[in-house]
């Protein structure tokens, strides 16, 4: 039996990313649009045509010039980030949620990531920076 399978849609057509959710048999069950600007007809063809399948919605990217379909292979939560950074008694917790759940799930997983990355460009007598302002910075970005 297949796990169910979560995907980023992106694209050079608009701004951040539709999460789409499919089943463990390859059925569109979720989409999440609320992290992309969309417009109108971009909105139309989301809700009334897009493909309902994974195999049918990669075909058809397959074709596009713009549209990228990733998938992720892992789940990030702010607890999982806020407990690696480690940096509790300076930081806010309450403004670093905040920002949190602004990002794309792309983007919260590639903070995760880079967090040995950055420590380890830390220099010596340098204070490592406060959890908002490193997720505020998007240092994985550069």
């Amino acid at each position: 039996m297949k796990a169910e399978r979560t995907f980023s849609l992106t694209s050079q057509q608009f701004t951040g990313e539709v999460i789409l959710q499919f089943d463990e048999d390859g059925y569109l069950v979720m989409y999440n649009s609320s992290g992309a600007q969309l417009n109108q007809a971009q909105m139309k063809w989301l809700i009334g045509e897009m493909p309902k399948t994974v195999d049918e919605i990669e075909r058809i990217l397959g074709t596009s010039k713009t549209a990228k379909l990733t998938e992720f292979t892992e789940e990030v939560t702010f607890q999982m980030f806020w407990d690696r950074y480690d940096d509790k008694m300076r930081s806010s917790k309450k403004r670093a949620i905040a920002k949190w759940n602004k990002m794309s799930k792309t983007d919260q997983i590639k903070s995760y990531r880079f967090i040995s990355r950055y420590e380890g460009n830390i220099l010596p007598g340098t204070a490592k920076k406060f959890v908002e302002t490193y997720l505020n910075a998007e240092l994985w970005n550069n």
